[in-house]
């Protein structure tokens, strides 16, 4: 057919003149009519002459008219479609076809094809649009697998071992992590771990404490207060007795100094007074212990009273010698008893209830007077501290007791009600009872050497308590080494609401422990500690805790400096503490 139309169009349109019908005749269709014949019209006004018409002459343009009119079916030339996007163009009836390069379409291959927009590209990640084309890219982090399509994670922490420095490589997705322990921080500058202050964000409720990689929170527990189970937090101690704490500013507490000075000095200059006299009313269970010291203001005479074995017991000096005697009954019983000691004109005579008990014979007087007057220096309770060593025999200087009612010199309780009314520690209870709880901070301390042993390997601490705590916490034993606590022995609260736990801490670490109920009671409550080298023994009534923890090495260590054992004695009925 096409062969047919090419040999008519050359015998009626170039051997001779063809009209537009005559062409319609040949190509038997209008588009390709109406596309060919303005064309053959410009070849003939270019290759014959008497055509009018101006002639399309392009450097291009066929040298003859046959020439020129073959080519005019071509409707590829010149070439319609873009440059870029096609890949071949197929010459059709007054139309063509623009066959496109892959990644291009439209009619003339003129518009991109966007492969990122359908899937994006079937790219894994990142997909990157171009003229006819795309490319998969990857995010920081990841390659590109050799498929052109899918990325893979980079593993900087094997890539490059030093990257965190002293911190933890973690290799994530994409990406990698610098971890530290808890309780620090990463740096990024010098590549290290460093601690955190939690204290500076003041996280506990009272007293924090911060450590390396850590921080501890504290409760005042001289005022009451224990930490809570969250371990930021402070609540109330529970209490296990309730305690009657009234007190009365007339009854002076003996007991006030722990180490055994005197807690009131009174100075008297009396005229028309030639003799030493005291009455008071005296409460106590302890069995000895100074009440009363008085002497001269060159300290060269003196009169001791004081208490030994539950009695009363007088020692003075004076310018003819010293004497010590002791008697009557024991009056260490918990009850008021009225004490006198009257300077007589050649005895001193000592009265409970009224009764006589002593009279000690005296040559002389106490004490001389000094232009009319009498002037003596009086300690309550302790002794000053250059006296002990002068005393014809020794004696403890502290007594836990009380005294009201006091008239020394005869001067009534004048100026001592005003010393002690002020101030809340020279205050004695109400009322007591053997075993009572006294409320304070102190303790029982002991220096304990235990380098003194014979054998390093001999080492042993036996504790054994009967205790009735008055609250639910608080420490009973403790060892003491410079500002550490090589051991403690401890009530803590538990997780019930009606049971406590007594635990043996090494350091900061538990070693053994045992709950019970009968601890926040009114019964008492046997507890046992036994410690060696190779084991840890705590008892309680009739349960046991053992531990051969490898503590023990490190509570060895910390004993051999000289270490102090601190007893929390006033929460106790009774106490035995045995070191070797």
């Amino acid at each position: 057919m096409e062969e047919s139309k090419k040999g008519n169009l050359e015998r009626e349109c170039i051997e001779e003149l063809c009209n537009r019908e005559e062409a319609r005749e040949i190509f038997e269709n209008n588009p390709e009519t109406e596309y060919f014949y303005p064309k053959y019209l410009s070849c003939l006004a270019s290759h014959r002459a008497g055509v009018f018409r101006v002639a399309a002459v392009t450097p291009d343009s066929p040298a003859d008219l046959r020439a020129c009119v073959k080519e005019i079916s071509n409707q590829c030339s010149p070439l319609p479609c873009h440059k870029d996007g096609y890949k071949d163009c197929i010459d059709g009836q007054a139309k063509y076809t623009c066959v496109c390069k892959a990644g291009w379409r439209g009619e003339n291959c003129e518009e991109d094809i966007n492969e990122c927009e359908d899937f994006n590209g079937g790219c894994s990640q990142r997909c990157s649009n171009f003229p006819g084309s795309f490319r998969c890219l990857c995010e920081d982090g990841y390659f590109m697998h050799s498929n052109k399509r899918d990325c893979g994670d980079i593993n900087e922490c094997v890539l490059h071992p030093n990257i965190c420095g002293t911190a933890i490589c973690k290799n994530t997705q994409g990406r990698y992590e610098c971890e530290c322990p808890e309780g620090y921080t990463y740096n990024s500058t010098s590549k290290n771990c460093e601690d955190i202050d939690e204290c500076a964000e003041n996280i506990c409720a009272q007293l924090c404490v911060n450590s390396p990689g850590s921080y501890s929170c504290y409760c005042d527990g001289k005022k009451g207060f224990k930490l809570s189970k969250d371990m930021k937090n402070c609540e109330s101690v529970t209490e296990c007795i309730p305690l009657n704490l009234e007190k009365n500013y007339q009854l002076l507490y003996l007991a006030e100094q722990f180490i055994g000075i005197p807690v009131l000095y009174l100075k008297f200059k009396l005229p028309n007074v030639t003799r030493f006299t005291a009455e008071f009313d005296f409460r106590t269970y302890d069995t000895e212990g100074v009440i009363l010291y008085a002497e001269s203001l060159d300290s060269s005479a003196w009169i001791l009273l004081a208490l030994r074995d539950g009695k009363i017991e007088i020692q003075f000096k004076n310018e003819f010698g010293t004497k010590v005697t002791s008697g009557g009954k024991a009056i260490n019983d918990g009850l008021w008893h009225i004490i006198s000691v009257e300077e007589l004109e050649h005895s001193i005579s000592v009265k409970i209830a009224k009764e006589a008990v002593m009279s000690i014979n005296s040559p002389g007087t106490l004490f001389k007077q000094s232009q009319g007057f009498l002037e003596t220096k009086v300690y309550i309770a302790g002794l000053p501290r250059r006296v002990g060593g002068a005393l014809v025999k020794q004696i403890n200087p502290r007594l836990d007791g009380c005294i009201r009612a006091w008239n020394l010199m005869n001067q009534g309780h004048s100026g001592v009600n005003e010393v002690i009314q002020e101030k809340q520690s020279k205050h004695c209870l109400v009322a007591v009872g053997r075993g009572s709880f006294y409320p304070g901070t102190g303790m029982a301390a002991f220096q304990i050497n235990y380098n003194n042993l014979d054998s390093a390997e001999d080492w042993l601490i036996n504790v054994t308590l009967t205790i009735r705590p008055s609250t639910d916490t608080g420490v009973m034993f403790a060892l003491v080494s410079n500002e550490t606590v090589p051991l403690a022995l401890s009530i803590v609260d538990s997780n019930s609401s009606d049971s406590q736990k007594i635990t043996v801490t090494i350091g900061n670490i538990t070693v053994a422990q045992l709950e019970s109920k009968k601890l926040c009671t009114p019964r008492k409550v046997q507890v046992g500690l036994l410690v060696t080298k190779q084991e840890l023994e705590l008892a309680v009534d009739s349960h046991t805790d053992r531990s051969n923890s490898e503590q023990l090495s490190t509570l060895k260590c910390l004993l051999f400096p000289p270490v102090i054992s601190a007893l929390e004695v006033a929460s106790f009925s009774t106490v035995a503490l045995f070191g070797h």
